[in-house]
């Protein structure tokens, strides 16, 4: 379980109690990162482990750009407690997951993996989510 040190300190009791459900659902190794480095290493450490990432949607964003970088996304499943407001965790709402500590750390020990669609651009970077390209006349489109 890799817990974003932005989730930590905006809503620590969530993260709590996420931590409370999967550590008592399931044998869980934690690691509190300081850094994108320290996710890196904990992810290339895990072996056969499913990560599991608690925090908002830039958290996951980075985890799943991480995964598809080492070329192992398509072979591992990933599950997410979504921590933060609304607006930060609209994507794991629009994935499916609920936006509720408890009922997302359970989703993640009892749920079934559902795989998802991912765009990559050119550059190896990607897209999750939604994607607004501006038309001609300046206006955005999703």
């Amino acid at each position: 379980m890799v817990i974003d040190p932005n989730a930590r300190r905006t809503d620590g009791e969530s993260v709590r109690i996420a931590k409370d459900v999967l550590c008592a659902g399931a044998q869980t190794k934690i690691c509190l990162p300081d850094g994108p480095e320290e996710v890196e290493r904990a992810l290339a450490r895990r072996g056969g482990r499913r990560p599991v990432v608690v925090g908002d949607d830039r958290a996951l964003l980075r985890v799943v750009e991480l995964l598809h970088r080492q070329r192992e996304l398509a072979d591992a499943a990933l599950s997410v407690v979504p921590v933060g407001g609304a607006a930060t965790v609209a994507l794991a709402h629009a994935l499916g997951v609920p936006t509720d500590a408890v009922a997302a750390a359970r989703t993640v020990l009892d749920g079934a993996a559902r795989p998802r669609d991912l765009l990559v651009d050119e550059s190896g970077g990607v897209v999750l989510g939604g994607l607004r390209i501006p038309g001609g006349d300046g206006a955005g489109g999703t």
